[in-house]
């Protein structure tokens, strides 16, 4: 019986693991890989946020030193993390985060061969985008920014911050989040309104509102690798607007 338990661990163990079991001949041919890479560009003035490469047979992770990842000619650092019941956070990164016009990866296989990965260059005229969102909010009026020279659909989403007081002998006050409400802006220039119903209900104070404005421009993948492989270029604007007080 023990010998039977400890078989069906081990096979437990197994199915669980998200890691590819991808041999190392396989790990030569590109046609048995795929890639999902994000590039994640914010508010810093000269830095993108993140630039993160997943490899995988498909199904699960692949993890092999022998495989190397470039961005515009230069290695990027496979990043391996184990978490909890046998799994692993993997991934190709690097710290050297500068913008370029342009971003071209590459992939080199355990012999030695090289293939283009993934290339995207992010559209020049949504530079041109420019929002005016007000630092300070009044709960007493609809809140509303504007934008101009919108090329790409943007994703909105804002949410307000509560202090919800419950009336006890305590007098206790809970911080919370109100719902998240959801909208694309898609002209090329507008006004968004925020009614101030929005912000006024009987069982919670408004404290501030969380706005985020997000876009994604995808590009081109080696059509030799596995179907649905990605490259996303994702430029997210956030910010938090205070409440004067009445």
């Amino acid at each position: 019986m023990r010998r039977y338990f400890s078989i069906l661990l081990i096979l437990f163990i197994f199915s669980s693991c998200d890691v590819s079991t991808l041999s190392d001949a396989d790990a030569k041919n590109i046609e048995k890989l795929k890639v999902h890479i994000q590039i994640k560009d914010g508010d810093r003035e000269d830095a993108l946020n993140q630039v993160k490469v997943v490899l995988t047979d498909g199904k699960k992770k692949i993890i092999n030193e022998n495989i190397k990842v470039l961005l515009n000619g230069f290695p990027l650092e496979l990043y391996v993390k184990n978490e909890l019941y046998y799994t692993k956070t993997s991934f190709y990164r690097t710290d050297s985060l500068r913008r370029s016009d342009s971003y071209y990866f590459e992939i080199i296989l355990p012999d030695s061969t090289t293939y283009p990965l993934a290339y995207i260059k992010p559209l020049i005229q949504n530079r041109n985008t420019e929002f005016n969102i007000p630092d300070r909010i009044s709960t007493n009026e609809d809140f509303v920014f504007n934008w101009n020279h919108l090329y790409t659909p943007h994703h909105l989403e804002f949410q307000k911050g509560t202090l919800v007081i419950k009336e006890t002998s305590e007098n206790i006050t809970q911080h919370g989040f109100g719902e998240r409400q959801m909208d694309t802006l898609i002209v090329a220039s507008g006004n968004y309104t925020i009614p101030k119903s929005y912000f006024n209900d009987s069982l919670t104070i408004p404290t501030r509102l969380e706005i985020k404005l997000e876009r994604i421009e995808y590009g081109l993948t080696n059509p030799k690798l596995i179907k649905n492989s990605t490259i996303e270029y994702n430029r997210t604007l956030e910010k938090t607007i205070h409440f004067d007080e009445n």
